[in-house]
């Protein structure tokens, strides 16, 4: 999906929409790639906030077995070129 016209278009309506509702403070990632995100990609301070919060939610809202915070990084980083 990552190299699809449906996910080019995905990134177009964010850009548009964050421009629209914030144009003083949205930013676009560089060429529009995801790849250096913070949010899927954190430094090892916030990734450690991030991954308590993920597991705490996964308790409440999820059916187990759910993957732990370090396999959702893991995968992101197994698409991060394409993203």
């Amino acid at each position: 999906m990552l190299r699809s016209d449906e996910y080019a278009a995905i990134k177009a309506d964010y850009d548009r929409i964050s421009t629209h509702h914030f144009p003083k403070s949205y930013v676009p990632p560089p060429g529009m790639s995801f790849a250096k995100s913070d949010a899927m990609f954190p430094p090892a301070e916030l990734r450690a906030v991030l991954g308590s919060e993920f597991e705490a939610q996964c308790r409440v809202l999820c059916f187990r077995p759910f993957p732990d915070w370090n396999q959702v990084q893991a995968s992101f980083e197994g698409i991060r070129e394409h993203l």
